[in-house]
């Protein structure tokens, strides 16, 4: 992959829609799956995830599918100190967003990526940060 390839804060229901076959989050993820574009989601979001595949798919097949996950080219990232610290200080200066949107911000800040969502209330007044949303 080329320095210029497109980034990816994954939203983990971008993830649930590609599974259950949305043609948008499968341009997405394809993308990212056959390295044309990178992808980055946190770990803790994949707990949210894991539990709607569940729901949709049945234990089984979202196990399968949360370790076809972790062995693919989306990268998880960790909750560090910093990253912590950035997404504090989104929320802090608007505080009635929800905080996973305060650390996919401080992500798609830390990677210069474009956040993948189907939530439309994501919004972001910094225009550095761009935001793709998927219809669900």
């Amino acid at each position: 992959m080329g320095l210029n390839a497109q980034a990816y804060i994954i939203d983990p229901a971008v993830l649930l829609l590609y599974f259950i076959g949305n043609e948008d989050a499968k341009g997405i993820v394809e993308a990212i799956i056959e390295e044309h574009a990178y992808g980055y989601i946190l770990e803790p979001m994949l707990a949210d995830l894991f539990q709607k595949m569940v729901e949709h798919f049945g234990y089984t097949v979202a196990s399968s599918r949360l370790e076809a996950i972790k062995n693919s080219n989306i990268r998880l990232i960790n909750v560090d100190f910093e990253l912590i610290r950035d997404a504090g200080r989104i929320k802090a200066s608007n505080p009635s967003m929800p905080m996973v949107y305060a650390y996919m911000i401080a992500l798609a800040r830390k990677f210069s990526a474009t956040i993948v969502t189907v939530d439309t209330r994501l919004r972001v007044n910094d225009p550095s940060i761009k935001i793709e949303y998927i219809s669900v």
